[in-house]
């Protein structure tokens, strides 16, 4: 299900699966080192827990880091090897056709404006018929859309939303606010996602030095 709108502020937008599947490999992971170190005893074991450690570290950067932040200053989209930040002033729009989206405002002599894709978020269009197909089922049943009857219909519209399509509707709603507050434009910014670079790079080159031992 996805999340109910988070307070303003800072508000953190994540893949559920994402982060369920972080916490599974952490279980697994820990049972695996907790094994090598209670049995290994040979170079074949230091191999085994070094990978484990690898793979964590992929799958934290593939699972955990990635996500999208709205604050005071505009929307940031971790991706598991790039950061780009873009302030509220130059969003032009939000939305998720696959990935979610941020379209940010053309520049004075460019042909378009950029394109910046979430990894963290993502809609299948399978999902958006699937969820387009129950409403209509409802409407004509007259029924509350998702089972939500006992919510007012605004609330039943938002739960029966993926996480991608409640996170677009929030970042939009933010930046015509922001926007309407006078919030400063600009060129939106990119960085290397150093944490997740390293999560990744440290124990993978761990690896690679165990298994030339």
């Amino acid at each position: 299900m996805a999340a109910v709108k988070p307070a303003s502020g800072r508000d953190v937008y994540r893949s559920p699966g994402g982060v369920v599947l972080w916490w599974a490999w952490v279980v697994l992971a820990t049972v695996v080192l907790a094994d090598v170190a209670v049995q290994g005893r040979d170079h074949l074991s230091l191999v085994a827990a070094a990978l484990t450690l690898a793979i964590t570290g992929i799958v934290y950067a593939c699972a955990l880091w990635p996500r999208v932040v709205a604050d005071a200053d505009g929307i940031t989209v971790l991706n598991p090897v790039r950061e780009y930040r873009v302030p509220w002033g130059a969003v032009d729009r939000v939305d998720i056709h696959g990935p979610l989206r941020v379209h940010c405002q053309m520049p004075e002599g460019a042909a378009k404006g950029r394109v910046i894709s979430s990894w963290a978020l993502q809609t299948s269009p399978r999902a958006v018929m699937r969820g387009q197909a129950r409403a209509r089922r409802a409407v004509r049943r007259g029924a509350p859309a998702s089972g939500y009857g006992h919510y007012p219909r605004e609330v039943q519209d938002v739960l029966a939303r993926t996480t991608g399509e409640q996170a677009v509707h929030f970042l939009a709603e933010r930046a015509q606010r922001e926007q309407a507050a006078g919030a400063a434009g600009g060129p939106p910014r990119v960085q290397w996602a150093w944490p997740a670079i390293a999560a990744m790079a440290v124990p993978t080159a761990l690896l690679l030095a165990v298994v030339l031992i």
